[in-house]
């Protein structure tokens, strides 16, 4: 009886203690649930230290208990938390909270709380990247897509897909090009099947910095793969900024198509039979998804723009001259009030093409008016950005200076040339001094052609010196060019010792060049000047210079062009009844 009577007391007690228990639980949950909502009200009425103040409360108070309601409160109240520390740009604070949050309950199987974990690691992560502080956002972005990664939960994938995305912008950022490249490859696999339009826009980002890769690396044809894909599986899509990035994919392709001259045998079923042909059809569907477009997307009137520029280029390629013009005056008339800086560019690239046009066509006065428009209308500025432009405005003057010559207008037309020599031979741009050098080539022959000989060796020996200093194989090129053309006139203006020191500087300044086009000109430099010598009775001097082609160029005998100047110099070398031996 005794056993009966201690038995259910302990049945009672265990219930009595289970029910205070759970009551107790109750009202913790209802303690928590009124801390949430007193620090939502506080927030509801604009004062958001109140409501941290409850929602550390929350934390402090409830952070270590194992009830899983009251844990999804304090996920909560903390996820505010950081929002509201967010706000208020205290951003070391929000991304502290949101490490406490995925410490406190980073191991939990409950969905939601899993969620949220989540969700504070993925805020983490973003604020983490907008500090810069890549290493510390890669780990919040490696464990996400580790934990999550197969997770089908849209919200979860949506998360994902975003971190994966932001992993490819550290990685660029921190010069780990291949590895993001791998990553948005990742993506796409991962998430292309996707209707989700959050998960298609992610995609379609990663397909679209695959293109823009492909682009920077010059792999013309992986970058037309990718840019057809793009325009395969979005053809259709609502997104206005996937219908932006459909228009760009489309640029890419009419352009690779329009530009690229050496296509790969493997590739030419990629690029088609007449990618010229393909081009004018991919230009032409732009300009009709634009026209037909009501969005007001202010980067539409430069995709219209550089399309009809690209037309434009074909149709000229074609001798369809007339129509060229036509849309070369269109772009102009619909462009030219705009201050975009692209814009502007390619109104002056259709004022550059409409001038070269009629210059071909003979129509001189109307290329020559066209150019002075071009020069009226765009000074030069000094700002990386705009070379482009400049890059237009030194051509118009080189080519107005080759009109007035061939009106026989030299003296003009060396003015041309001196501006815009004096306007630009000071540009640290390669690619603006390559133009300038063909102004200093273009003003030494005008100068030859009036007669004025020793200024003509002065400008060949302004060049000169700048020349040799430069990187671009063009302008390298034509600064030894240069060179031999300055000891042609030297040889017969009969100035003597001169003339060996500039073939000097010709060895001293490219003879280590490895270009191609460089050597070959040196070489046949070098053999044009040993055969005047053996020709005006100067064989023991040639010698020197046979010497000299044979030392230097004897590497590059594969070569099928200096293989024939080595003949060439071997045959003359015999003549003077000397053997060398190479």
């Amino acid at each position: 009886m005794r056993k009966k009577i201690i038995l259910y007391a302990f049945i009672f007690l265990t219930c009595v203690g289970i029910g205070i228990y759970y009551r107790y639980e109750v009202q913790s949950e209802n303690h928590a649930d009124a801390a949430l909502q007193s620090g939502y009200l506080y927030l509801k009425n604009n004062k958001p230290l109140q409501a941290m103040g409850d929602f550390s409360f929350l934390s402090e108070y409830y952070g270590n208990r194992h009830n899983k309601t009251i844990q999804k409160i304090v996920a909560k109240g903390l996820l505010k938390k950081a929002e509201i520390l967010t706000n208020l740009h205290d951003i070391e604070g929000a991304i502290i909270t949101y490490e406490q949050l995925s410490n406190l309950y980073m191991g939990s199987n409950n969905k939601k709380i899993r969620y949220d974990v989540a969700k504070a690691r993925f805020n983490q992560g973003n604020l983490l990247l907008q500090q810069k502080q890549y290493d510390e956002a890669m780990l919040a972005f490696s464990y996400l897509v580790s934990t999550y990664g197969s997770d089908q939960k849209i919200d979860i994938k949506r998360m994902i897909a975003q971190v994966m995305y932001n992993e490819t912008v550290i990685l660029n950022e921190t010069g780990h090009h291949d590895t993001a490249l791998n990553i948005h490859s990742s993506i796409v696999e991962k998430f292309v099947k996707d209707k989700d339009p959050t998960l298609r826009l992610i995609t379609a980002r990663s397909i679209m910095a695959r293109t823009k890769n492909r682009l920077d690396r010059k792999e013309w044809g992986i970058a037309l793969y990718n840019s057809n894909a793009f325009i395969r599986l979005y053809h259709d899509d609502p997104n206005p900024q996937i219908k932006k990035f459909l228009l760009q994919n489309l640029l890419y392709r009419a352009e690779i198509l329009h530009r690229v001259v050496h296509i790969p045998e493997n590739q030419k079923d990629l690029f088609g039979n007449d990618p010229q042909n393909a081009a004018l059809k991919t230009y032409d569907e732009i300009l009709a998804k634009i026209n037909a477009s009501t969005n007001k997307d202010e980067d539409l009137p430069y995709y219209k723009s550089i399309a009809l520029l690209g037309k434009t280029q074909i149709l000229n390629s074609k001798h369809d001259t007339d129509t060229a013009l036509a849309l070369c005056n269109q772009i102009h008339d619909d462009f030219s009030q705009f201050t975009n800086p692209k814009i502007r560019k390619i109104v002056a690239m259709a004022l550059l093409t409409k001038a070269n046009i009629l210059t071909d066509l003979n129509r001189l006065n109307q290329a020559s008016s066209v150019y002075d428009q071009i020069l009226n209308k765009y000074k030069s500025v000094h700002d990386s950005e705009q070379n482009d432009l400049n890059d237009i405005i030194i051509k118009a003057y080189i080519n107005k200076s080759i009109i007035l010559e061939k009106q026989k207008q030299s003296k003009f037309a060396l003015q041309y040339l001196t501006d815009v020599i004096k306007l630009y031979k000071d540009t640290q741009d390669e690619k603006l001094y390559y133009e300038i050098s063909n102004a200093y080539l273009t003003k030494a022959e005008l100068q030859i052609n009036s007669q004025q000989y020793d200024q003509a060796l002065t400008t060949y020996t302004e060049f000169i010196a700048v020349a040799h200093h430069k990187n671009n194989p063009k302008t390298r090129y034509n600064g030894a060019d240069a060179i031999l053309k300055k000891a042609k006139l030297q040889i017969m203006l009969h100035k003597g010792i001169e003339i060996k020191q500039t073939y000097d500087q010709l060895i001293n300044f490219y003879i280590d060049d490895q270009n191609i086009n460089i050597k070959r000109l040196i070489a046949q430099g070098m053999y044009d000047h040993a055969e005047k010598l053996f020709k005006n009775n100067r064989g023991y001097t040639a010698l020197n210079t046979i010497q000299d082609i044979f030392n230097y160029f004897k590497a590059s005998e594969k070569d099928q062009f200096i293989a024939n100047i080595l003949d060439k110099t071997n045959a003359l070398n015999k003549q003077l009844d000397r053997s060398i031996s190479w």
